[in-house]
């Protein structure tokens, strides 16, 4: 073997390891960094509330960002309690209202400079007493991260998809902030 095979391959092992650190291994959505921090509202329910998430995905490693339904909840959950929107959450139990949000669409990009996640989720609020809908609604989010967010893409991709379940969180919250319960 040649000097100049040697320094080639030499190269070529040197360019996929940039790549590897570069792009990385996927990491799931963090339940902090999806959770809202405040409403258009400051409206406060004297009532319990349970909380149930669907249609969420773990994340694989070799796959891309995701959004799991413990972590959904989790960031619901912490919402709420930010927000005092409602007086407790309950778990394990049947609260005064039962709100469930699944999530029916998470699309990502595959490569870019920046990335723009959407999400769609349906929620639903019923009042346990007599399992009225008092909300059923479906809403759609977005959020764009970009390169001054992170180098690494893998990373854009997660704090993309989080920013897109916080909006969608939000809006959530601030749709039922508005009803009269």
């Amino acid at each position: 073997m040649t000097i100049q095979n040697t320094l080639r391959r030499f190269g070529l092992l040197a360019l996929l390891a940039g790549a590897a650190v570069l792009t990385g291994c996927a990491t799931s959505a963090n339940r902090d960094a999806m959770a809202a921090d405040s409403i258009a509202s400051s409206k406060k329910n004297p009532y319990t509330l349970s909380i149930r998430t669907g249609g969420g995905n773990e994340t694989s490693a070799l796959g891309s960002s995701e959004i799991s339904n413990d972590d959904l909840r989790a960031a619901i959950e912490a919402s709420v309690k930010k927000t005092a929107l409602f007086k407790e959450v309950v778990q394990g139990k049947s609260g005064d209202y039962e709100l469930s949000v699944s999530v029916a669409r998470l699309t990502k990009p595959m490569f870019g400079a920046s990335f723009t996640v959407e999400m769609e989720a349906g929620w639903s609020l019923i009042k346990t007493s007599d399992k009225s809908v008092v909300l059923r609604k479906s809403i759609t989010s977005s959020h764009t991260a970009s390169m001054g967010d992170s180098l690494v893409g893998v990373t854009r991709l997660r704090l993309a998809v989080e920013g897109a379940a916080r909006n969608n969180i939000k809006q959530g919250l601030e749709a039922i902030a508005a009803l009269n319960l």
